[in-house]
């Protein structure tokens, strides 16, 4: 049973590495991930990351140009009088109360 258990428990410390590169890559290999896979997965992770800013970049041009078509139509169609929901108030002549 102690033959299983060794082939199954993962690897840790190993400090014969001769690359001395990224730790990331050393636990990934500790428990068993492939140096292949852990690649595939950081530039599945970095374009998954691109396309997340280039949608909300996006997203902040959409909002942009809304919000700028509104101020244009707001400074075209801007009241000259009075607010139109204000009440409306009519004055006494001088003289009566």
């Amino acid at each position: 049973m102690t033959a299983h258990i060794e082939t199954h428990a993962p690897e840790v410390g190993h400090s014969s590495h001769a690359d001395g590169g990224d730790p990331r890559i050393q636990i990934a290999e500790s428990l068993k991930f492939e140096r292949s896979e852990v690649r595939d997965f950081e530039l599945a992770d970095k374009a998954a990351g691109q396309m997340m800013g280039k949608l909300l970049a996006f997203l902040f041009c959409v909002l942009l140009f809304l919000m700028s078509g509104v101020n244009i139509w707001m400074i075209k169609n801007a009241s000259t009088g009075t607010d139109p929901q204000a009440p409306v108030t009519t004055e006494a002549a001088p003289g009566h109360h």
